[in-house]
């Protein structure tokens, strides 16, 4: 029940974060015409490790590079702001599964809810100040589903089930 409610005020946090940056400032970009300088062009050389591992040894204040796919939520990505939940790879999505036909493959409805919380994390893409930038990923070319790699900070964790990565940098695998 626990883990439960930790996950709801996580989902439910994603709204407020997201909703704190509604106006680009100089350093943001809003568009997709404009390259961006948080999308990495080529993958990071250092290892990127799996979600489940660094959600289960990172501290705050760690630089982590971490790979995994969007997902783990009915909405995976936020319209407002760059801030998404990336899962482990080694969860299966719904659209993995044989014979399943469920409509958002990325929501992992299929994996127990322990699971879920266990191998997923919230990512911010931030600025040089700290704050997420205004912008829709989507609109960047990412979609749930999408294997990334994510450069950055780890957050506060106010207890192991919550992991946020405040992100200074994306790669999306291609291949």
């Amino acid at each position: 029940m626990r883990i439960r409610m930790i996950h709801a005020a996580m989902l439910l946090a994603l709204p407020l974060v997201t909703g704190c940056t509604r106006e680009a400032t100089p350093t943001q970009t809003t568009t997709a015409a404009a390259e961006p300088t948080f999308m990495l062009a080529s993958s990071p050389t250092d290892p990127a490790a799996g979600v489940e591992d660094v959600k289960r040894t990172a501290k705050e204040g760690d630089t982590i590079v971490m790979r995994g796919r969007i997902g783990g939520h009915r909405e995976p990505m936020s319209a407002d702001a760059a801030v998404f939940i990336i899962a482990d790879l080694s969860m299966p999505h719904c659209g993995e599964i044989e014979g399943d036909t469920c409509p958002r493959p990325w929501d992992y409805c299929c994996e127990p809810r322990e699971s879920l919380m266990a191998k997923t994390a919230t990512i911010q893409v931030v600025d040089g100040l700290g704050a997420p930038y205004a912008v829709d990923l989507r609109e960047m070319g990412l979609a749930p589903l999408d294997e990334v790699i994510v450069v950055g900070t780890v957050g506060a964790r106010p207890s192991p089930d919550v992991l946020v990565i405040r992100a200074t940098g994306i790669h999306r695998v291609t291949g």
